[in-house]
């Protein structure tokens, strides 16, 4: 027995020394493979690393829109998002925060802009003489909107054009009816221009600014008549009985340029009514069919 295993071990060590010679260079080559695959995949990722240091040197995160927006509008949460810019491009005054929720936007701003301090402003705080005035007795511009900004102007029929409110918003709009904050300065001066131009046969009549953010606000021109404030503070109600007036003449205007109108130019115009009803029915009327009270009995409320 001891010397069959012996003539074992003699056949067995030539085997394994056979088998080390054959699979040494194999190992080697293997070991050398899986060496340079590491060597290759660490330059892989540092060529990545590099690539992602290249392109985060090159773009930067401010904050930027989510909805096409109108000057005078206030800015909200939602309103905002992130929105990544070359950073050769970033404006200094770039908003990188949210403190832009609660400016309002000096201009009109389209979806995705980047916001800059220069685009927004903060109102102050709000004084304590501030109202909601509604008027019907101003002639308004055709294409005026919510938000707009405008001067108030008082035109005498001596050709004499005066400023009383200047760059006031519209606060809201709605059939000939527009809304404005006005101090107790501003309603003195309106109610004198009121009074003034139904004694004189002047008009009353709004225009409106081209870039409200832009555009510095117009000098207040028309001087109080002190005769005028006289009569106010004598007759409290002369004011309500000038708006009457105005607002009686206003409608005359308007219907007599409604009667002008002829039968093509009405059905065009409610073919287009009917048209835009279509698109957003609970926002539109009809002024052709839509009566407005003369005088405000009080039925009416401030938005």
């Amino acid at each position: 027995m001891a010397k069959n295993r012996l003539r074992k071990n003699k056949h067995l060590v030539p085997a394994l020394i056979g088998a080390a010679i054959v699979l040494v260079p194999f190992a080697g080559i293997g070991g050398f493979y899986v060496h340079n695959l590491n060597e290759q995949h660490k330059e892989q990722i540092a060529q990545y690393q590099t690539q992602v240091n290249q392109l985060s040197g090159s773009q930067a995160i401010v904050y930027g829109l989510t909805r096409d927006i109108k000057a005078g509008e206030r800015i909200r949460a939602e309103d905002l998002q992130n929105v990544t810019i070359d950073a050769s491009r970033v404006p200094v005054d770039a908003i990188v925060d949210d403190t832009a929720i609660g400016k309002f936007t000096k201009i009109s701003l389209a979806t995705g802009t980047p916001l800059t301090q220069q685009m927004l402003y903060e109102e102050g705080i709000t004084p304590q003489d501030l109202r909601n005035q509604e008027f019907r007795l101003i002639e308004l511009p055709t294409k005026l909107e919510k938000n707009d900004y405008v001067d108030v102007r008082v035109k005498f029929p001596s050709g004499e054009d005066f400023i009383v409110l200047s760059k006031k918003q519209v606060q809201d709009l709605n059939s000939g009816t527009v809304w404005h904050t006005m101090n107790e300065q501003e309603i003195l001066t309106m109610s004198s221009a009121i009074v003034d131009a139904y004694l004189n046969d002047a008009s009353i009549y709004s225009i409106s600014y081209v870039e409200p953010g832009l555009q510095e606000a117009a000098k207040v021109t028309y001087p109080a008549n002190q005769a005028v404030l006289d009569l106010i503070e004598s007759d409290p109600n002369i004011v309500q009985k000038a708006t009457t007036v105005l607002e009686r003449k206003l409608r005359q205007k308007l219907e007599q340029n409604l009667n002008e109108l002829t039968p093509e130019q009405i059905q065009k115009y409610l073919s287009n009514k009917q048209n835009a009803s279509t698109i957003n029915p609970d926002t539109q009327t009809n002024p052709l069919t839509e009566e407005q009270p003369l005088v405000d009995d009080g039925s009416n409320t401030n938005p």
